[in-house]
């Protein structure tokens, strides 16, 4: 790929540079979370703010009565059911709330269509956990939602708990960050480096109250609080009480920051490199034996230390692949131990990993390839809801793997659902970070001719389109990362945006 060098990319340069220069400051910035808001106002963690809070979430309602975005169905029953529960005590002082709750009611009756026998790998993190609580919880407040579609969840869910009772999770583990859906007590153990309860503002209410007749827990406590203001704030919206679904996730920023300067070719930029080495020597310093996790004080998962160990590259120490490899179970690569749900985006990162250092990636390649639809889609992934960005990673991974066969039908697949504006969107518009992902997808397959001729048209419409669309609103489009509820890492998808905007397909 080459770097563009018109001056109208000059402003794309100078908002990469002070991204890259603030990256993993302020703990990362995260877009604001209905379902995590819920809780802490279910615990009335900021009764202060209470007010601003509850118009807050009447105002991320939709207009079928729930939360969460339309196109992500399976997304929306945990954050509507958190909602209606919170917000149900404050009836009779709100108006509104009375008609948002018997909203939220009717559309929750209409969801069983989404949910079968058995469970798609793409569910909110620890919903297994969450719904079965709260369902009891609204049920306690005569608020009747019919667990009968949930069935096969609760069963997920006895299986996780059964897995949590034996591994006595830690704190800054996988599974204190849903320890609201499971925990009881106030252990001070759980409380990690960060003041917080496995790095969800949520599970950190949660423990706030269970522990508030605690005196002896006064210190613990204070760190708690000043955790969720400090969430509040990566949200730049400047309300208390309004958090985010994880943070921090400084690591998981920086990594995924660098990772894209690597995949768009960017991080030997002339314009960049004074701002990108400090960032990548910090990166290789933080790279563990174990691993990388969204934080120094999170545990290890399979995913960012793959992008880590990408991104260093030749820079990255001996030690990498044998880091990567405590990540590998019969070929695949995992994101957490002890998970239940594979992630194809994991797999395809592990590839470039493996990739960067000439070691063999044929079986979770192998992988990747059987799990391609017939449509040259990739669907499903943990981690992302996007197909579109589930589809450019693995595509990108099999490049590496010499994959044509695979990369052409995905491409194909890509070139279909082109919108008539020239954008790309899983949903119901066309978003700049998906269409990021296909116009930088698009450059690395056109080092192949037969496909620079068939997209040559496509990536011309797509970055005028980007162009002109170059930037991250409010819209829950825009929210794609699987969460608990679905959010967007704001400076990493800004970098591909940014960073896509400066190159070119090959001449």
């Amino acid at each position: 790929m080459n770097i563009y060098p018109q001056p109208r990319c000059e402003r794309a340069l100078d908002g990469l540079r002070r991204l890259v220069a603030h990256v993993g400051r302020g703990g990362g910035l995260v877009s604001p979370s209905v379902y995590d808001t819920a809780v802490a106002l279910m615990f009335d963690s900021f009764p202060y703010a209470r007010e601003g809070i509850i118009a807050w979430l009447l105002e991320q309602q939709q207009s079928d009565g729930g939360w969460g975005i339309s196109s992500v169905p399976r997304a929306r029953d945990l954050p509507t059911v958190a909602a209606i529960v919170a917000l149900h005590p404050h009836r009779g002082a709100v108006p509104r709330v009375r008609r948002a709750c018997e909203g939220a009611l009717e559309f929750l009756r209409n969801q069983g269509e989404h949910w079968g026998t058995s469970l798609p790998d793409d569910i909110p993190v620890g919903l297994e956990l969450l719904m079965p609580r709260l369902l009891d919880e609204a049920s306690s407040m005569g608020l009747h939602v019919d667990p009968s579609p949930y069935r096969a969840l609760f069963t997920l869910g006895e299986r996780r708990r059964d897995l949590i009772g034996k591994a006595r999770p830690a704190a800054g583990s996988a599974a204190a960050h849903s320890w609201e859906g499971w925990g009881s007590g106030c252990s001070r153990d759980l409380i990690d480096a960060s003041g917080g309860v496995g790095h969800s503002p949520a599970a950190t209410a949660a423990w706030l109250h269970a522990s508030r007749h605690h005196a002896g827990l006064a210190d613990e406590r204070a760190a708690a609080h000043a955790y969720l203001l400090q969430a509040s704030k990566s949200t730049q919206l400047g309300i208390p009480g309004v958090v985010p679904t994880v943070w921090p996730i400084n690591r998981f920023e920086q990594a995924w920051v660098l990772y894209s300067l690597r995949v768009l070719g960017l991080l030997d930029h002339p314009g960049l490199r004074d701002v990108v080495r400090p960032q990548l020597l910090d990166l290789d310093a933080a790279l563990r034996p174990e691993g990388m996790g969204m934080s120094d004080a999170f545990t290890h998962d399979g995913d960012i230390t793959s992008t880590a160990i990408a991104t260093l590259g030749e820079l990255g120490a001996p030690r990498a692949i044998g880091t990567l490899r405590r990540f590998e179970r019969e070929g695949m690569f995992i994101t957490y131990a002890n998970e239940l749900q594979p992630s194809l985006t994991t797999n395809a990162h592990a590839i470039h990993a493996l990739a960067c250092h000439g070691e063999d990636a044929s079986k979770p390649a192998r992988y990747l390839l059987e799990r391609q639809q017939p449509d040259g889609r990739w669907v499903g992934d943990k981690w992302h809801s996007s197909w579109i960005y589930a589809t450019t990673q693995v595509m990108l991974a099999l490049l590496h793997e010499g994959q044509m066969s695979a990369v052409k039908a995905g491409t194909e697949a890509l070139l279909r659902a082109q919108r008539e504006d020239g954008g790309w969107g899983a949903g119901r518009v066309s978003t700049a970070a998906e269409t990021a992902y296909v116009v930088l997808a698009i450059c690395a397959v056109q080092s192949n001719r037969e496909q620079e001729s068939m997209t040559r048209a496509a990536w011309r419409r797509g970055y005028s389109w980007l162009m002109a669309n170059d930037h991250i609103d409010g819209d829950q489009e825009n929210l794609r990362w699987i969460g608990k509820d679905l959010y967007c890492p704001v400076r990493v998808d800004r970098a591909w945006i940014l960073g896509s905007l400066l190159v070119s397909p090959p001449s």
